[in-house]
Parts: C-alpha cells; sequence; structure tokens
C-alpha cells in the first residue's frame, strides 16, 4: 500500500513537472517568436538602410559624372582612391588601371622626373590653382583637403579644370587690343607717307619723260619701281588696318573648306603634298562671311605649303565639340591644320601674328595678322604651336549655331 502512494505521489510529480515543462516550452516558443519578428523588423529596416546608401552613393556618382570639371580623390599617401569620367578623359587615363597607384602618375608626362619629389597637395592648393599642358589641353588644377564626418583630414581632392579655350581667348583678345593699337598707328602713318610718295612718282615720271640717256633712265624707272613697292606694302597695311564689316549668314565650314582645298590642288600637288582630311559629322555650321573665311583657310594652307619645299603631309581635321563635358554656350567648330614641316622656331610662336613680322625674305608679314582680325571678328580663335612629332599646328575654331548645339546635344534614339 505504501508503494502505491509512492507510486502515485512519483507520477503526480512527473504529471507536474511536464505541465511546468509544457508553460516553460510555451513561454520560449512566444519568446522565440518575438525575437524572430524584431530580427524580421531590424532585418527590413537594414535592407532599407542599405538601399538608402546604395541610392545615395548612386546619386553622389551621377552628380560626379556629370561635372564638367574633373575630380581625382587621393589618401593621404597621394594614391587614387577613385576619379571620375571627366578626369579620365583629361589626363587620358582609365580608372581601374589607376587606382592604388600615385596621383603623379598623371602628370609623369608634364614636367618629366619633378612630379616623385614634389608634395602635389601642396603644389596645387591656392585659389589660383596651377596651369598645366596636358594632352593638348591647359588644365588649371586646385587641391584641397578631403575630411571625414568627424573634421580629420582623410585625403585630398584635387579639381581640373579645363581652360584651354578660355587662355585662347584671352590671348586673342590681347593681341586684338594690341593690333588695335597699332593698327591705329600704322593707318596715321600710311596716310602720311603716301602722300610724299605720290609726289616722287608723279615728278620721276615726268623726270623719265625728259631723259635721253639710258642709265639716268633705268635709274628713275627703278625709283617709280621702288616707289610702287612701297605703295603696295602701304597699301596691304591699309586692307589690314581698315576692319571690313562681314556679311553674317550661315554657313557649313565643311563646303568652304572643301571649295579651298579644291583651288589649292594643284598647287599642293605640284608641291608633293599629300592631303588629308577628316571631317567629324555635317555639322560644323557657323554664322560668318564665307569669303574672308575662306581667306582665313586659304593663307594657313599656302603657309603649311610653303613650310614644306621639299613635300610632305598636310592632315586637316575637324572637331564639332558639343555636349558631353562641354557647356553648350561653349560649343565650338574646330578646324585643325597639321603639317610635317620642320615646326615654327620657339621664338617665333609668340610673334607670328604681329603685323610685318615674316620669316619670308619677300614677305609682307600680314598674311597671319589678317587672318587673325577675321578670326576675331567671328568670335572664334586662333591658335599656333608645335607638334611633339614634329610640324606645326593651326587650330582655328568658331562658335557653333545654336540650333546646331541642341542638335548635338540631343540624345540619339
Amino acid at each position: 500500500m505504501e508503494d502505491i502512494t509512492l507510486l502515485q505521489q512519483s507520477f503526480e510529480n512527473f504529471n507536474k513537472a511536464t505541465v511546468d515543462l509544457q508553460l516553460a516550452y510555451a513561454r520560449l516558443e512566444e519568446r522565440f517568436a518575438n525575437l524572430n519578428k524584431e530580427l524580421e523588423e531590424k532585418n527590413t529596416e537594414l535592407v532599407k538602410t542599405v538601399a538608402e546608401k546604395e541610392q545615395t552613393k548612386n546619386y553622389l556618382q551621377n552628380i560626379l559624372e556629370s561635372l564638367i570639371n574633373g575630380v581625382i580623390v587621393t589618401d593621404l599617401d597621394g594614391k587614387i582612391q577613385t576619379m571620375n569620367s571627366c578626369a579620365e578623359m583629361f589626363v587620358s587615363a582609365d580608372q581601374a588601371n589607376v587606382i592604388g597607384q600615385h596621383v603623379s602618375i598623371l602628370f609623369e608626362d608634364t614636367v618629366a622626373n619633378e612630379w616623385p619629389t614634389i608634395n602635389l597637395a601642396e603644389y596645387f592648393k591656392g585659389e589660383s590653382g596651377n596651369k598645366v599642358r596636358i594632352n593638348g589641353r591647359t588644365l588649371e588644377i586646385f587641391c584641397s583637403p578631403f575630411k571625414s564626418p568627424g573634421g580629420a583630414t582623410i585625403g585630398n581632392v584635387f579639381v581640373l579644370r579645363d581652360i584651354t579655350r578660355i587662355e585662347k581667348l584671352e590671348d586673342m583678345a590681347k593681341r586684338t587690343e594690341k593690333f588695335a593699337a597699332m593698327g591705329e598707328m600704322a593707318a596715321n602713318i600710311a596716310h602720311e607717307i603716301r602722300n610724299p610718295l605720290g609726289s616722287i612718282e608723279l615728278f620721276a615720271s615726268l623726270l623719265l619723260k625728259n631723259l635721253q640717256e639710258k642709265k639716268d633712265k633705268e635709274r628713275v624707272v627703278h625709283i617709280i619701281s621702288s616707289v610702287k613697292n612701297v605703295d603696295n606694302k602701304i597699301s596691304n597695311l591699309l586692307m589690314f588696318t581698315r576692319k571690313q564689316s562681314p556679311k553674317m549668314k550661315k554657313i557649313n565650314l565643311h563646303h568652304i573648306l572643301a571649295e579651298v582645298l579644291d583651288f589649292s590642288e594643284q598647287i599642293m600637288q605640284q608641291g608633293g603634298i599629300d592631303i588629308s582630311v577628316k571631317y567629324d559629322g555635317e555639322q560644323a555650321c557657323i554664322e560668318g562671311d564665307a569669303d574672308m573665311i575662306k581667306q582665313v583657310f586659304l593663307n594657313i594652307i599656302l603657309n603649311a605649303q610653303q613650310a614644306m619645299p621639299d613635300g610632305g603631309v598636310l592632315k586637316i581635321k575637324s572637331i564639332a565639340s558639343a555636349g558631353g563635358f562641354i557647356p553648350a554656350e561653349s560649343a565650338v567648330a574646330e578646324i585643325i591644320f597639321q603639317d610635317s614641316g620642320p615646326g615654327i622656331p620657339e621664338e617665333n610662336l609668340s610673334r607670328i601674328f604681329d603685323p610685318f613680322f615674316s620669316t619670308k625674305q619677300d614677305g609682307a608679314g600680314l598674311g597671319l595678322a589678317i587672318v587673325h582680325n577675321i578670326v576675331s571678328q567671328h568670335n572664334g580663335s586662333i591658335n599656333v604651336e608645335n607638334s611633339l612629332r614634329g610640324g606645326a599646328i593651326v587650330n582655328v575654331s568658331f562658335p557653333l549655331l545654336k540650333e546646331v548645339n541642341e542638335k548635338l546635344e540631343r540624345p540619339v534614339k
């Protein structure tokens, strides 16, 4: 009987323990469900945060890629961390190939053997920046520290601004101002000289009629010839100083260039010069005077021909720059002439547009000065430099018509 009582008590204890265990398990299940729900909420919040951060990252990346200035970010050691497409274009480098390398690798062809010893962050720091010539562009580079949210400097940001066209326009403005002063002075002098020259020619002609000796006649004829030569130079001078009024209308530079090339083809063939022409589409339309633009192109082509007396190659390329990293108001049509001659001596480069400056024995030195005036009247720019491979490069640019800008900027469907 006592054993049965103990057995019943044991069953009761077991049943009680089972109930307690079930209750504990139920509480555990409830707690697990709460934890699982809380975990799902946290996971949803985390996914949302990651998506927002990715969206912000893409937004900032799109802003970076949309800038018309180049941006390069480095760490404190000068190693490249990121750069935008504009910077890639300016320095002709692919981001994937330069990540982790020192930023000086982008400028090693600019100042040979110097960049590795320079602290570029300090060199490019300042309000005015520093100018660097690279890949045919003039870049103004600024540097500022890249800081963390806490304010600690963790790297440097280099901003590259293309000022090639601005620089050309500044040079054009300086030359135009100088030419205006020189032109006014030259015109006054020309008129003062022309009057006595006319008298000399008149009296020499009268004297020639009364002379009998052959030697005396030859001397007077020589005087008259010299007077006419001087008068011709004065006429050229007055043509340079006289501001022609261009007859502005819509013209296609490609058509103008083709006409000039047809006209000069025989001269170039006789000189053993091959011409290579590459047109950039059919949209090089500007507002200008066709005859004056022909004079510009013909003068440049003839100068190239004279620079290659033993024959050579003249490469002509057109570029219609609009859209992309170029602001619409700055869009230009460029015509680039590159010859294979000896190039221009460095000491003459800054003087080639000066009136009366000529390296030719019988040259008047007004050809390029007149070209400069015509380009200036069309709000364009002209720049001459030597190619690294030899020869000279003449770059003439004119503002594109607004309708052409819009057409070039319109995305291709």
